[in-house]
């Protein structure tokens, strides 16, 4: 990217325009922004710092492969994904299409595990999904680093009659081994007809997870340290998956370190 460009494009965003010293309360606006632009560039320039005067007993420090690193590090990630696109952001040890599939909403009815690829090199993130259970359940996969070696949670519908109860179950697989599960029961009524908002927590060994905005679960776990995150249904069950969102570092920090990763 030409570095040149890039300055001339900041410069534009922070210079207000004339016609609007006329308005003061917008104005005051323009300043903020002007200020939060700054201050995220002293942050930059303060990490440069460190990275520069932080001694090495093995070498002597490559500076500037440091700072990118740090940038990276916490720069916003924010992958969604509605199925519109098709599939192709998806892995799988199997054959995708003849397990997956789309309904006539355009929503995709998941099969075996599937990974979503632009998510497996990331450590801490935020899941979050829009999904529907309409037979016994749906399977979330995180911190995957292939298709035998995964944490997960199932959601599960238990009990009979026109409103069930809804599961939690999590588990780790290493290898292809499933450790011993947790449960716990979600608890409000499940209802089938409702689209089911899931959020999902992933910093370093602790999780949490969320139902339609109320925590359901809160764990530690440090089986597997980094990973994407996928989605599966066993045999048996079926459900409809609108949306996935994978982020992190979504505030204005983030965004900024996302622009200077990108021209270093």
């Amino acid at each position: 990217m030409n570095l040149w460009a890039y300055c001339r494009r900041l410069w534009a965003y922070l210079a207000p325009e004339r016609s609007l010293t006329a308005y003061p309360a917008l104005a005051g606006k323009i300043a903020r922004k002007q200020i939060a632009v700054v201050t995220v560039l002293l942050t930059v320039a303060a990490i440069a710092g460190a990275v520069v005067l932080t001694p090495s007993r093995r070498s002597p420090p490559d500076a500037w492969n440091k700072l990118k690193h740090q940038l990276e590090n916490r720069a916003q990630v924010d992958l969604f994904d509605d199925f519109s696109a098709g599939l192709d952001d998806w892995q799988s040890g199997d054959n995708l299409a003849s397990t997956w599939s789309y309904d006539k909403n355009g929503f995709v009815n998941p099969g075996a595990l599937s990974l979503f690829e632009p998510s497996m090199h990331l450590t801490n993130y935020d899941l979050d999904a829009l999904v529907q259970i309409e037979t016994k359940g749906i399977g979330i996969a995180f911190r995957a680093a292939g298709p035998k070696t995964y944490e997960a949670v199932q959601l599960q519908v238990e009990g009979p009659g026109p409103m069930p109860s809804l599961t939690m179950e999590r588990y780790s697989v290493v290898n292809g081994k499933a450790s011993r599960s947790v449960r716990v029961r979600y608890p409000s009524r499940f209802q089938g007809d409702t689209l089911y908002r899931v959020h999902l927590q992933v910093r370093g060994d602790e999780f949490s997870f969320y139902i339609q905005g109320q925590l359901v679960d809160y764990w530690s776990d440090h089986a597997l340290r980094s990973g994407g995150v996928g989605l599966f249904c066993g045999p048996g069950e079926h459900a409809r998956v609108a949306w996935i969102r994978v982020s992190h570092n979504t505030d204005s920090t983030g965004r900024m370190c996302a622009m200077l990763a990108r021209v270093m």
